[in-house]
């Protein structure tokens, strides 16, 4: 049976293969290595001023937002200067630095339990100017105040919520703007010494384990920029060191920073490659560590505006990143060893560069309401990530598809279930280049399918595409206004997920999937699923959670099963009303997102000026076969 969707245009056919087959192509575990994001508080780095920042309404909804991509989307945020939260209080009678920690522990429980991250915990902070005040001192006290955050979050929480946090030293020590305790290269060495030495010595922290030896946690570093030696000899010092005895090496995963030059995937890897190189030829014993990439950015300076970065490119930019980082690694050369990638795009845009910087939403500060309050639209790369997130624990390498002689369309197939190169659930991501050349021949490419069971199956597409996906264009359309109404929020919002495309069955074995992309502006990405009738059903939706906004709107949001979600096709959000009285103003359910596609777990609700957002919520999910979930528990909202 052949099922007709979408996809190629390519010239050349002799360098084409046009027919795929799932049986031919080797699987390889694939671990979701791109779900970090980072970013840097604004204001005073002092305590008072990361709490102000980390505390206030607009970041704390940004990171809302964020949160609610598809699950396994983002998992471990990276957030400089996190650990001025923690507050010195005095020196007790050993010389011992004391230290409140409640508003770190605060943070940390949002980012837990109702974000579901993880922290990325960079030792990077001067609290009560401690380490300043006490330079002689600074070894032992870095080793004890390692050791006593991590033994207060232990006590706490016990040390199986801690497996999945990240430890990393300072970040890019060799950047004045960074290196706020003016370290020298000895001293920089002694510091990540003691910091290995308090994360080992913290132990489990509980009375019923003082026996058992201290969990290991490894420590990566140092996150820097490694560039020249006589400007960068902190880093390069480091793992100086490490080649020499790599038994007694502080640090267990090798970071870096390397972005773009020109906003392109290409020079993100080439970047990795090219230091990693240098890094294997001069110091070889490191390639047995893993490395990872924190900042793999398309370009430096999240400020700077780029029209690139509001788009659907932006978007693009980042999925190649990924394929091409993947094939990298499985290409055994100097990625082979590659444990992640991050990106720092967790920022807060501001006015007027609300799209173009590097940013994952668009923020809209609403000054001229009372009290004034954040807008947030989520931009095509946010969209991206979410698209990744639905990629299977199984995948092909990168395949190229040529269009023309210089431009190549880049596949990634995917598979979860079944065995060999069978699966019940099948996610394949196509990705257009950014341009083609101007003469090319429409060409159908040939997908065929091989499900792991002779079951009915179906299948669904979904399109990252130019102005039909790009909150941008509509904004532009209407002037950019700083202050953008409800009507064109709602607007703007209406095209801020992937497109649905086409869904339907597939009722045969081996089903062969004809795509035609002629008429794609470019570029595009799409993101094809199939799913097995086998694959389990779609769970119930938890914590259904509702914000308020501003007076009249609400953020709604809920968390996802980690395995059901695959085949889900949009969700639908009900609302019961109350009136000003507190009264039920009806017996019946409305379906408040009517018409919308709903393919991540969250949406803003503002019924305008004839409407109430006070009542009562509930959400369902509908997957592929247009079956539905059970709904969620249902909530009331009451505003204030």
């Amino acid at each position: 049976m052949v099922t007709q969707l979408w996809l190629l245009s390519v010239v050349n056919l002799s360098q084409v293969n046009a027919h795929y087959t799932s049986g031919d192509v080797v699987y390889h575990t694939l671990p979701h290595f791109w779900t970090g994001v980072g970013f840097c508080p604004a204001g005073e780095i002092t305590h008072k001023g990361i709490s102000a920042s980390l505390e206030s309404p607009a970041v704390q909804m940004n990171l809302r937002q964020i949160a609610a991509l598809p699950v396994g989307a983002v998992t471990h945020m990276r957030i400089h200067w996190l650990l001025e939260l923690v507050q010195f209080l005095e020196y007790d009678p050993n010389g011992l630095p004391r230290y409140n920690f409640e508003k770190f522990d605060n943070f940390v429980d949002f980012l837990h339990d109702e974000l579901n991250m993880s922290p990325v915990l960079e030792f990077m902070a001067n609290p009560g100017d401690v380490f300043t005040a006490n330079p002689e001192r600074n070894s032992f006290l870095w080793e004890h105040f390692v050791k006593s955050t991590l033994k207060q979050q232990i006590a706490r929480h016990g040390s199986a919520r801690l497996t999945n946090w990240r430890y990393e030293t300072w970040n890019e020590p060799d950047l004045l703007g960074y290196n706020k305790l003016n370290f020298t290269t000895r001293h920089y060495l002694e510091y990540v010494q003691a910091v290995r030495r308090g994360l080992s010595k913290a132990g489990y922290g509980s009375r019923r384990k003082v026996h058992q030896q201290p969990m290991y946690r490894a420590l990566r570093g140092p996150a820097g920029l490694f560039k020249a030696p006589n400007r960068h000899p902190r880093c390069w010092q480091l793992l100086e060191m490490c080649n020499q005895d790599l038994v007694q090496c502080p640090i267990d995963i090798l970071t870096y920073h390397r972005k773009g030059l020109t906003g392109t995937a290409e020079d993100i890897l080439n970047g990795s490659l090219a230091l990693l190189s240098q890094i294997y030829e001069d110091y070889p014993k490191l390639e047995e560590l893993p490395v990872a990439n924190d900042e793999a950015d398309p370009i430096a300076d999240w400020r700077l505006p780029h029209d690139f970065q509001a788009d659907v490119r932006y978007g693009i930019t980042l999925i190649s990143t990924v394929m091409q980082h993947w094939h990298a690694k499985l290409a055994n050369g100097p990625l082979a060893q590659l444990e992640s990638i991050s990106h720092d795009n967790a920022f807060l845009s501001y006015h007027p560069h609300e799209f173009t910087q590097r940013t994952l939403l668009a923020h809209f500060r609403m000054n001229e309401t009372h009290p004034p309050h954040s807008q947030f639209i989520q931009k095509p790369v946010y969209a991206a990530l979410g698209m990744l997130a639905k990629l299977g624990t199984r995948a092909s390498d990168m395949e190229l598809v040529n269009m023309d002689t210089k431009h190549s369309v880049q596949v990634l197939r995917s598979i979860s279930g079944g065995v060999g190169g069978q699966g019940q659930y099948v996610a394949t991501i196509f990705l257009s280049p950014e341009e083609a050349g101007p003469q090319f021949t429409v060409y159908h490419h040939k997908y065929t399918l091989n499900m792991s069971i002779a079951n009915e199956s179906a299948f669904i597409t979904e399109l990252l595409v130019p102005q039909s996906t790009d909150p941008y264009y509509v904004w532009q359309q209407s002037g950019s206004p700083a202050y953008p109404n409800a009507s064109l929020r709602e607007a703007m919002r209406r095209v801020q997920t992937p497109r649905l495309f086409k869904t339907g069955p597939i009722w045969q074995y081996n089903s062969e999937l004809v795509v035609n992309s002629a008429s794609i502006p470019l570029p595009w990405a799409m993101l094809l699923r199939v799913c097995s009738a086998s694959w389990p059903k779609l769970k119930r939706p938890q914590q259904l959670a509702i914000g308020e906004v501003t007076k009249g709107e609400v953020f709604i949001s809920w968390n996802e099963h980690p395995k059901s979600t695959q085949c889900l096709k949009s969700y639908e959000v009900w609302f019961k009303e109350r009136n000003s009285m507190g009264a039920v103003t009806g017996t019946d359910w409305l379906l408040i997102s009517e018409g919308w596609h709903l393919p991540y777990p969250s949406f803003q609700y503002a019924p305008g000026t004839n409407g109430s957002v006070n009542g009562f919520y509930k959400v369902r999910g509908v997957d592929v076969f247009n079956v539905t979930s059970p709904y969620s528990q249902i909530v009331e909202y009451l505003e204030l």
